[in-house]
């Protein structure tokens, strides 16, 4: 008698599960119910780009949930913008509040909201999905590197506003350590993509010793907590002869080393959180005398390199070992190997500037937008060292110079984007 109950227990719950489903999505163990959905808080892992191929994840929280699994749901089709589709994936429900995950994939036809309708658990909520429109991938971005005090609302005042703020993190074994969470806010909140130049003063090997790795997976967790992309420029100018990762103890370190430690930092970055960090590997645009290795040796690999970026300065006759050189003759050769070497990569010009003395600055920077534009095409942005350093690089000081930049920002071909046309995501 007892097994013919049990059986009987068993058809009718099988029955259940089978037939039984509840707002697009298969209950087990119970009746899967929450108290309210809040499309208000959701988080989206992705900007969505009008006709492009869009992948996400959306996370759609709750309260009141009551613990049951389910099972994923059939996909909702997208209303307004068309062409997206929405599905539950399967879960089980927190004891009280938590997030039910979506996957949302398709190609949106146009720029505005894409809207789901979304039910679950006996209730139901509008998902509105922003489209941005596409970029245009053949304009030009500007940013600037400025630590003299400046306000960076200053370098609003030429015509076309900045697009990305750089800033030097200097890490040293005895100093500060910290990913730059106040400048990266403040960057952020004037409009532009922040962008991070680490330089691991301890050198690579001290790096990599793992007395850092807790200051390392403090770095990613920060980032995460910024939560919007960051330019990460790690140990950069490696094939010079002036910094620890490329010069140590007057030996030359060996491009295996410099291999190892990007990838080293960079995995334990993403493992703390920090995915929304886009790297960038970065020489200068010739070698240090004492440096003989190749600028392509140093390459970490396609799946450690989001950008790639190039330092070059025109230094004029302001040092002994100096001479005026042209846009192109500092960064001609150096764009010509790396678009070669690596053609499916982004690249810009992560760092550069043109000395006040030894000719006509003004000349040379009406020069260098005209070379952007028919010389360089790939080169999607440029950022200027503007403070008074080894030599005076300032655009800003002098009137020629002033006027020159300005005129070449009013090039329609320039635009104002902190995502570089759409590679910063």
């Amino acid at each position: 008698m007892m097994a013919k109950k049990s059986y009987l227990l068993l058809i009718t719950l099988c029955f259940y599960l089978c037939c039984c489903s509840k707002n697009n999505a298969e209950i087990i163990n119970g009746t899967a119910e929450v108290q309210s959905l809040d499309a208000a808080f959701m988080q989206v892992s992705k900007t969505a780009v009008a006709g492009a191929t869009y992948q996400a994840e959306v996370y759609l929280p709750y309260a009141g949930g009551n613990g049951a699994a389910f099972e994923n749901g059939t996909s909702i089709t997208s209303t307004g913008v068309l062409g997206l589709t929405a599905t539950l994936q399967p879960g089980r429900l927190e004891k009280g509040y938590g997030s039910l995950l979506y996957k949302i994939s398709g190609v949106p036809a146009q720029a505005g909201t894409a809207s789901f309708v979304l039910s679950f658990g006996g209730k139901s909520s509008v998902v509105a999905l922003e489209v941005s429109q596409k970029t245009n991938a053949s304009l030009l971005y500007w940013g600037f590197f400025d630590d003299s005090g400046t306000p960076m609302s200053f370098y609003n005042g030429f015509g076309k506003k900045p697009s990305m703020a750089m800033m030097f993190n200097g890490w040293t074994a005895d100093g500060s350590r910290e990913f730059p969470s106040t400048f990266c806010q403040e960057a952020s909140a004037a409009g532009y993509v922040p962008h991070v130049t680490w330089e691991p003063m301890m050198g690579l090997d001290e790096l990599m010793s793992g007395k850092y790795d807790n200051d390392i997976k403090r770095y990613g967790e920060a980032l995460a907590k910024f939560g919007k992309p960051v330019i990460l420029r790690f140990a950069h100018e490696f094939n010079g002869d002036w910094y620890p990762w490329s010069m140590q103890n007057d030996q030359v370190v060996p491009v295996a080393t410099y291999i190892k430690a990007f990838r080293y930092v960079h995995d334990k970055v993403r493992a703390a959180g920090g995915t929304n960090a886009r790297w960038v590997w970065a020489p200068n645009n010739a070698n240090g005398n004492k440096n003989p290795q190749t600028v392509e040796s140093y390459y970490p690999g396609d799946d450690y390199v989001d950008l790639i970026g190039m330092d070059g300065y025109n230094f004029g006759t302001s040092q002994s070992w100096s001479s005026w050189q042209s846009f192109a003759q500092v960064f001609g050769p150096l764009y010509n190997k790396l678009t070669t070497t690596f053609p499916n990569k982004p690249i810009f010009i992560a760092e550069m500037g043109c000395s006040s003395t030894g000719g006509d600055k003004g000349a040379w920077i009406n020069d260098m937008f005209a070379q952007l534009e028919t010389q360089f095409p790939k080169i999607r942005s440029f950022v200027w060292f503007n403070i008074n350093k080894e030599t005076d690089w300032r655009f800003t000081n002098g009137q020629e110079a002033i006027s020159a930049f300005k005129t070449g920002l009013s090039n329609p071909r320039v635009g104002m984007d902190p995502t570089l046309g759409g590679i910063i995501r």
